[in-house]
């Protein structure tokens, strides 16, 4: 049951109220609308402790409740198995509230029971998450749809997000399943769809471009597979970059763990189902840097990655135009606009273009890896996905903000009938104008660390070739 709601079984679970949440407002404490989930504790009061003068304890049958106000929050502790049962009773009125019509309480009532609240037993959690699946099962096989919530709609979502992972499937539900040269093994079906390395979706040049002309610093990679074209961006010094990505085959094969970035470098491996929840990054961004994602999610779930591009300057996106693992959303590139600036993004045609012609450059390489180099295919269509579909959209509400000022970093002097000088530069030309600040300048790129992205995915295999050297590790993976 709590699982449904993201939290994780552990014997125990934590809310935090807001200061600016009253305690009228408890019957909604599992709406995401109104509050974050973080990691306090739900402890077992003793019904035999007295109550001292002053104490703002609100004695009941079978709970006590008490309320402790600080500078930042109200914290609550009560009985655990009358919590359970008073929360599980509110919270499942709610998920009925967001399940589809035609689904009877009468099939809810009959799926799940009120679970206890004794995790020390094995056979007590295999059942709490057999109940857990069924429920889950009954919400995928309805018309879900996304609740009313304050982090959608025209806003920058603000806060900490809470990673969602996906429930695994059993090895008899797997063995149903045709992945052919997919990744996913172990994921559920909509999720996967990955392979050991991509070349149609990566481009080094474009790459190059968003950091030397746009100026970016940070950004965040959604369905980011592997991470092979997150791992470019921490190896060439960002100071911020988030990789989200929903299949667990993916996190399990994928490169970042084992990378040393520059210093002053931070990035984080997410993973994160968006069928089941929003995510966004803890802060906002540069880029959104988001290819071949957008065809597997459908638009009931559309929402709930918009929250990642909100918090983002510019949104980088491709589209698929064919069939594919899971494509449920397939269109061409006017419905993306319309779709897209319905929302609020502005599209750039003039950004666009630049990036696509940038992509072509790489169109024709064969030496990322070594099964490249030694295959007598010639060609692998390199930034393939870029030069045909990609869109760049800018969002208004964070490009405005003051900590994204730097971005369009292409200099703004001019000397001797040249352009593009860098101001205040000696021997440039522009030597006696006002120079911008160090923050405003692009970070600087070269050859070594070219290098050591190349060195990094190198003896990766191709498509349909496996994922690597530690494929076999993720035989465990599967739920028993």
């Amino acid at each position: 049951y709590f699982q449904f709601f993201g939290f994780e079984i552990k014997g125990h679970v934590g809310i935090n109220i807001p200061l600016a949440q009253r305690f009228t407002s408890y019957p909604f404490l599992f709406s995401h609308a109104r509050f974050q989930v973080l990691d306090c504790r739900l402890r077992q009061r003793s019904r035999r402790g007295s109550q001292t003068p002053g104490d703002p304890t609100l004695s009941l049958p079978a709970a006590r409740f008490k309320m402790t106000k600080t500078a930042t929050s109200h914290q609550m502790s009560i009985n655990a198995t009358t919590f359970i049962t008073v929360s599980f009773i509110i919270s499942l009125a709610l998920v009925c509230f967001n399940i589809s019509a035609s689904l009877k309480t009468s099939s809810l009532r009959n799926t799940v029971s009120l679970p206890g609240f004794d995790t020390s037993s094995p056979q007590r959690l295999q059942e709490l998450e057999a109940e857990v699946r069924n429920l889950k099962k009954l919400v995928r096989g309805s018309s879900h749809q996304i609740p009313r919530s304050d982090v959608h709609g025209f806003s920058i979502p603000e806060g900490r997000a809470v990673a969602m992972p996906s429930e695994r499937i059993t090895k008899e539900e797997e063995s149903s399943i045709q992945r052919k040269f997919y990744g996913g093994r172990g994921d559920r079906p909509h999720l996967g769809g990955f392979t050991s390395f991509d070349p149609n979706g990566i481009s080094p040049s474009l790459w190059k471009e968003m950091v030397e002309w746009i100026g970016v610093k940070s950004v965040v990679d959604i369905g980011c597979g592997r991470g092979i074209s997150t791992s470019w961006f921490v190896l060439h010094g960002m100071e911020y970059v988030a990789c989200v990505e929903g299949s667990h085959d993916a996190v399990t094969h994928s490169l970042l763990p084992g990378l040393k970035p520059q210093e002053g470098t931070e990035f984080e491996l997410v993973e994160h189902d968006f069928s089941l929840g929003p995510w966004w990054p803890s802060r906002t961004v540069d880029v959104a840097w988001c290819v071949e994602f957008t065809e597997h999610v459908g638009r009931n779930f559309q929402l709930n990655y918009f929250t990642a591009f909100r918090k983002a300057a510019f949104i980088f996106m491709t589209h698929s135009q064919r069939g594919g693992w899971h494509h449920v959303e397939v269109h061409d590139s006017d419905w993306w606009i319309v779709r897209m600036e319905s929302m609020g993004f502005v599209y750039s045609d003039y950004v666009t273009k630049k990036m696509r012609k940038i992509a072509n450059q790489d169109f024709r390489r064969n030496d990322f890896l070594r099964a490249m180099e030694n295959h007598k295919k010639k060609t692998f269509g390199v930034g393939q996905h870029l030069i045909k579909t990609l869109q760049v959209f800018i969002n208004p509400l964070v490009a405005s903000l003051p900590e994204h000022a730097h971005l369009l970093s292409e200099h703004g002097c001019f000397s001797k009938g040249n352009g593009g000088i860098e101001c205040g530069k000696k021997g440039g030309g522009a030597e006696d104008l006002t120079p911008l600040p160090d923050s405003y300048k692009p970070v600087k790129l070269t050859d070594e660390i070219d290098k050591a992205w190349k060195d990094l995915i190198y003896d990766l295999p191709l498509p349909g070739q496996g994922l690597g050297d530690n494929e076999e590790e993720n035989e465990t993976v599967v739920a028993e």
